[in-house]
């Protein structure tokens, strides 16, 4: 059997209950800047072993991001291919018109691993974060877990800035909110007791906002 066969033969294992969390298979993605002189397209990783419960999986290739730029003659010119720090996918993520790519949780594994990483313009990475660097550890104890992931953020997440594009503001579970600075890396916490909509299934892998 090919390497393509077996993970192939493990998504359908997946999709047919193998675990309690139904997620949909890790599909090339593309997402353009707001201003269309950008985009990333990002080619599923093939390292299964590398995510939470799949311990004895292969391991392989991470995700790769390519970055496109558009040129004088309205081509795109690929500026770089980088690896990402998913194993498989990233479930969401969100491109600056400056170029700056903001990624969310991994692929089956939504809270595990890096649930937030900023790579530049040409995919430099710039900061990332696992959930323990985000929260103490009585708020991870607080948050809703499942068989595969732990369902710390909520919908939606936007640019705080739109015109410039220099800020990302993501609701969490809690009720308080992140505010992730693209250039730097730095981020902010503000705790808060509002309500926001959780993920009641996991987040489609295809979908992004």
């Amino acid at each position: 059997m090919t390497n393509a066969a077996k993970f192939g033969a493990v998504l359908l294992l997946l999709a047919q209950g193998a675990i309690a969390d139904d997620w949909p298979g890790p599909q090339v993605v593309t997402v353009f800047s707001e201003d269309g002189t950008r985009f990333v397209r990002v080619k599923p990783g093939e390292s299964l072993g590398d995510t939470m419960g799949f311990a004895g999986a292969k391991k392989g290739e991470y995700a790769h991001g390519l970055f496109y730029e558009l040129q004088a003659d309205r081509s795109y010119r690929l500026a770089s291919d980088v690896a990402l720090l998913n194993p498989i996918a990233p479930v969401d993520l969100l491109l600056s018109n400056s170029g700056h790519l903001i990624t969310f949780d991994n692929w089956h594994n939504a809270g595990y691993g890096k649930v937030v990483a900023i790579y530049g313009s040409t995919g430099q990475p710039v900061a990332s974060w696992s959930l323990e660097q985000l929260y103490s550890p009585e708020q991870i104890d607080s948050i809703r877990q499942s068989i595969s992931s732990r369902w710390w953020r909520c919908h939606p997440f936007h640019f705080v800035d739109p015109k410039e594009q220099t800020k990302v503001v993501v609701r969490e579970a809690l009720g308080g909110e992140f505010v992730f600075e693209l250039s730097t890396g730095k981020f902010t916490y503000t705790k808060g007791t509002a309500a926001c909509r959780t993920a009641g299934k996991p987040f489609s892998a295809t979908s992004f906002q």
